[in-house]
């Protein structure tokens, strides 16, 4: 594990080969959570650029805090940031097809 906290920190230091390596190690847990809200009208590439820069993000904002793993926070900030980017379009969707503005 300790391989890994050197990435982390490498990559929080914005060193550009620990991010990719850190990326390619996590790019199965990227993809699937693509895939997922792909499934709901989005199309896959732009849910996966759109993860991809969250994982980036939450590299950056990551505090070794126990018992949070580095992985299971990598996986809540993806969701959760995917979950506002569906809401976002959702709510785009609906405003171009009744041509109402919903909220502010």
């Amino acid at each position: 594990m300790s391989g890994l906290k050197e990435l982390i920190l490498k990559a929080k230091k914005k060193n550009v080969k620990a991010m990719e390596e850190l990326f390619d190690k996590f790019k199965p847990l990227i993809k699937s959570r693509a895939k997922r809200y792909s499934r709901y009208g989005l199309e896959y590439n732009d849910v996966f650029q759109q993860a991809a820069l969250l994982f980036i993000l939450a590299v950056y904002h990551y505090k070794e805090k126990p018992p949070t793993t580095f992985a299971g926070y990598i996986k809540k900030r993806i969701d959760w940031g995917l979950w506002v980017y569906y809401r976002k379009y959702f709510k785009q969707q609906i405003e171009i097809s009744s041509g109402l503005k919903i909220g502010d």
